[in-house]
């Protein structure tokens, strides 16, 4: 359940978040919001609690009608007060366009009908039934004639001019755009999960210029997309004629790079002169990049090979780096191959995986691996990143050095300003220091895990099974290339937080990383640059690619499950069979009555033989669901309609909270594909007409015997059609 707010709880969340800002922020307002949050403070609590209900409502107009609250007992009296300190104003027709955004139809219809009445306008309107937009443009035309704010919709609606100095006081209190006061109550409930215990500490921002500009430039950056391609083509020249704030600091200077790269690829159609423009005053990589490549194609080859030149000496990042040498390769010599399709290449033969494993090609060649008898896992980018959170979380969240803002303040900002080596270099090393071997490395990792362990952070999801992992590999990864890594990591995190190869394999006492790429896959850059700076840490790195083909020694498991109906959110199964079938071979089988907690409806147990008192002393599906998941390990999951039996497995999983996803093929669509003009594909016609032995229809073992056998022939004409 969750908690109960108190009844002004937004008034103490103001509160908080004022005394934020006296304590770390104040410098960080021009004088006159000095001035305003001054008024403010000294409000009477009926007032500031109205305007704070004003301000926090979603749009920008409100009505009279709207301002009913039980806590303020005399709206009027606040409302007059507020009007008389311009705190709260009626609708202006420089501001119509947000107005006329926020109206109903049938209150534009009304501003049309009084303007006509006056005689101010001409009667010829958009039809009755027109869409709102029309009539909104109807509206908003008249105000070069006359005066909106006249009307009576216009005097009735209100807004809050400090609205805006406001949104600029929680962009100090949380470090970007987007925070609210609500996001104070969704902590109060249990919903919003932060750094409980963190108190107020360091502003985001040291200087007023450095506040105002990276609120430009954030603010920009998130209404670009709502300009018209006249404002963006004006904002543009701005930019590049130096008539927007100078970027003070490192958020500003960052969101003025999207900007300026967002802006260029919008205007690419319309004013590609201008988009170049913007493109080459960006420090963007991908605007250098696309920069580059404009240069290239307009001819322009001294200059676009200068850019180059200019790149390789000193790139902003790896990724830029490898897009220069390989552009120049193929644009300034012979070369015809890029790096990512040579290492593609030169991967070796790849291994055959069953099309089952479309959308799935890590989880095939796991079981690959495990019939080489080698151990392989999923790791990826989330083991990388919880060793790193793990490793460093002294120096990331409890340093007093960069500490966080306050308890919303997940991101270490040294990290997102990618300068984590450079402000906790001596941390580090000190961390480092303590970690010698793999017993030492393994102490470490347990004793962080044991203490933050599922702690609020942005950094990492918590899953124990990638935690578990992680133990493993402690015991045998190679410490000095594991800590050179780290030191990588510590300095450029932007860049080496993810592109992780896919699978992490263990041979015996050696551990190495794959990156497993399918048919039609592609090498990205951003994995080229973490798997280089892996190789050079002293890891072995593969690239292995797969085809989609049948290999001998897969196995299959073919299921049957019996229920008590149809409906897996609300049935149960009363009986499960599997047969494990390896190189065309039934090798095992399994099978057992399960007790569904329910009754067997009476057409159930006339359609299966299945009853009640057959169930009755049965085990629990928790009580097999282990036998089931070790029967189905590496194969994959086979049945006739193969939805039905997977849906009722997988729902039984969900009720004892364990995850059963396996790779699934159907010989409904298998009979169809590859053994067509059947004159059903009914279990029991199929079999029938093909000569396979069906006898107790719908008893789960008898299925899944008659599936088997026909899934075996399928193979075969799979097999031929293969070779």
């Amino acid at each position: 359940m969750l908690k109960a707010l108190p009844e002004k709880y937004y008034l103490t969340h103001f509160h908080e978040l004022q005394g934020f800002i006296a304590k770390t922020s104040f410098h960080l307002l021009t004088p006159p919001q000095q001035a305003l949050f001054a008024e403010l403070g000294s409000l009477d609590e009926e007032c500031l609690c109205l305007l704070l209900r004003i301000i926090n409502r979603k749009r920008v107009y409100v009505t009279r009608a709207q301002l009913n609250y039980a806590e303020i007992k005399d709206t009027d009296a606040a409302l007059n007060e507020l009007r008389s300190k311009g705190l709260v104003q009626s609708a202006h027709d420089k501001d119509a366009d947000v107005l006329l955004g926020e109206l109903t139809k049938e209150q534009l219809q009304l501003i049309a009908s009084e303007l006509i009445a006056s005689g101010k306008v001409s009667p010829t309107t958009p039809a009755k039934s027109a869409k709102k937009a029309l009539w909104s443009e109807f509206v908003y035309a008249q105000c070069a004639n006359v005066a909106l704010a006249d009307t009576a919709v216009f005097r009735a609606h209100l807004s809050a001019p400090v609205k805006a100095d406001f949104e600029y006081w929680l962009f100090l209190f949380f470090g970007k755009l987007g925070g609210t006061l609500q996001q104070f109550s969704l902590r109060d409930l249990g919903v919003m999960q932060t750094r409980q215990g963190v108190s107020s500490g360091n502003a985001h921002f040291s200087e007023l210029a450095e506040a105002q500009s990276a609120y430009f430039y954030v603010s920009q950056n998130k209404h670009l997309n709502n300009l018209s391609l006249d404002d963006k083509v004006l904002l543009a020249k701005q930019i590049y004629q130096e008539q927007v704030p100078a970027a003070e600091g490192l958020m500003a200077q960052t969101k003025r790079d999207d900007l300026t790269h967002k802006l260029a690829c919008q205007l690419d159609q319309e004013e590609p002169a201008l988009a170049t423009v913007m493109l080459k005053v960006s420090n963007h990589p991908k605007a250098q990049e696309k920069y580059i490549r404009a240069l290239y194609t307009a001819g322009d080859y001294d200059t676009c090979l200068a850019q180059l030149e200019e790149v390789l000496a000193c790139p902003q990042n790896e990724e830029l780096l490898i897009f220069a040498e390989d552009f120049s390769a193929l644009k300034f010599t012979t070369k015809r191959t890029s790096v990512l399709t040579d290492i593609l290449r030169q991967s070796g033969p790849p291994i055959a995986l069953d099309e089952a494993y479309v959308g799935y090609p890590e989880q095939g060649a796991i079981a690959w691996y495990h019939r080489q008898g080698n151990k392989a896992y999923h790791g990826e980018n989330q083991f990388w990143r919880m060793l790193f959170v793990l490793v460093f979380w002294p120096a990331l969240y409890e340093s007093t050095t960069g500490a966080p803002s306050n308890e919303f303040d997940l991101t270490p900002r040294s990290l997102k300003y990618n300068q984590f080596y450079e402000v906790h270099s001596d941390h580090i090393e000190q961390i480092l220091g303590k970690i010698t071997d793999n017993q030492s490395l393994f102490d470490w990792l347990l004793r962080q895990a044991s203490a933050h362990f599922g702690k609020p952070n942005r950094l990492v999801f918590w899953h124990r099974s990638t935690l578990d992992l992680l133990l493993v590999v402690a015991r045998l990864i190679s410490v000095t290339a594991l800590k050179t890594h780290l030191v990588a990591m510590c300095k450029d995190y932007k860049m080496l937080k993810d592109g992780y190869p896919d699978l992490i394999c263990i041979d015996d006492s050696d551990v190495s990383f794959v990156e497993i790429k399918a048919p039609g896959d592609s090498l990205r850059r951003n994995q080229l640059v973490t798997i280089r700076r892996l190789i050079e840490s002293g890891f072995k790195v593969d690239i292995q690619q797969v085809c989609w083909q049948i290999a001998p020694q897969q196995a299959y498991v073919v299921i049957d499950v019996e229920t008590t109906g149809g409906k897996k959110e609300f049935d149960r199964i009363t009986e499960i069979a599997m047969v494990r079938i390896v190189d065309g071979k039934v090798v095992k089988r399994w099978q057992s009555l399960i007790n569904p907690l329910r009754r067997i409806p009476k057409y159930i147990t006339e359609l299966t033989g299945i009853s009640n008192e057959m169930v009755a002393d049965a085990p629990l599906f928790s009580d097999v669901a282990q036998q089931v998941e070790d029967f189905m390990q590496d194969a994959i999951f086979v049945a006739h309609n193969v939805n039905f039996d997977m849906g009722f497995i997988k729902a039984e999983f969900a009720r004892i909270d364990q995850v059963f996803q396996k790779p699934k093929l159907c010989t409904v669509q298998l009979g169809r594909k590859w053994l067509p003009g059947m004159k059903s594909y009914a279990l029991n016609k199929i079999c029938a007409e093909l000569g396979i032995t069906l006898t107790q229809h719908h008893r789960a073992m008898a299925d899944a015997e008659a599936t088997a056998q026909l899934f075996i022939l399928i193979n075969q004409v799979r097999l031929e059609n293969q070779e």
